[in-house]
């Protein structure tokens, strides 16, 4: 979105705020600020069109790093701490602090990223993995990844008695039940040894 030197000129004078080309994101240098303001619906909407206040309005991810920097573009010359924020529609970026995280609908983006950091982010879809609490959405046997892109099962496989102890090695075990033995785990990391012995009518 390209936008006319007319409001770039406005968006530096009014609110001292400018494209890094280094960055690639809008931030905002020191300058006059009250708390009582709050400028990034504005800022935004002026750049993209939208208030990313908004919740729907943005996304961040987790897997970039912080920027140096302590002033968020609503102004705040507090932040600890800069991350990167997205309009969703245009993929424009905006370099803000935490409490704007939350504000533009991210309200668990610090701690989720704080997990992503002690336990990892999720292979696939990159989301940070969450092994305990409300929100959990994994545990140490999922091998890196969340519930959503790991379907954790139990495989019933078709394996001879006398053949039991060869397919052992690959974890696989006895339902006392069904009266089969079964691979538990995501169907993606099935050991390719027990792949021809899947029974198709039990999951």
């Amino acid at each position: 979105m390209e936008l006319t030197n007319e409001l770039q000129e406005k968006l530096y004078n009014d609110y001292n705020v400018y494209y890094n080309e280094l960055k690639g994101a809008w931030v905002r240098l020191q300058g006059k600020w009250n708390k009582r303001d709050f400028e990034l619906g504005i800022i935004t909407k002026l750049i993209t069109g939208d208030n990313i206040l908004i919740k729907g309005e943005s996304y961040v991810d987790y897997n970039e790093d912080l920027e140096r920097g302590q002033i968020c573009i609503c102004g705040c010359p507090m932040c600890e701490k800069l991350y990167r924020l997205y309009h969703r529609k245009t993929d424009i970026c905006f370099l803000v602090g935490s409490v704007c995280i939350k504000k533009a609908g991210h309200p668990n983006f610090i701690n989720d990223l704080n997990c992503g950091k002690k336990n990892g982010f999720c292979n696939k879809c990159n989301k940070p993995l969450i092994f305990r609490g409300n929100r959990k959405n994994s545990n140490k046997n999922y091998k890196g990844m969340c519930v959503s892109c790991c379907k954790y099962k139990k495989i019933y496989l078709n394996i001879p008695f006398k053949d039991k102890d060869i397919y052992k090695k690959y974890d696989t075990k006895w339902d006392c039940d069904l009266k089969l033995w079964y691979w538990k785990g995501c169907e993606d990391e099935l050991p390719k040894q027990l792949e021809g012995l899947k029974r198709n009518n039990k999951q």
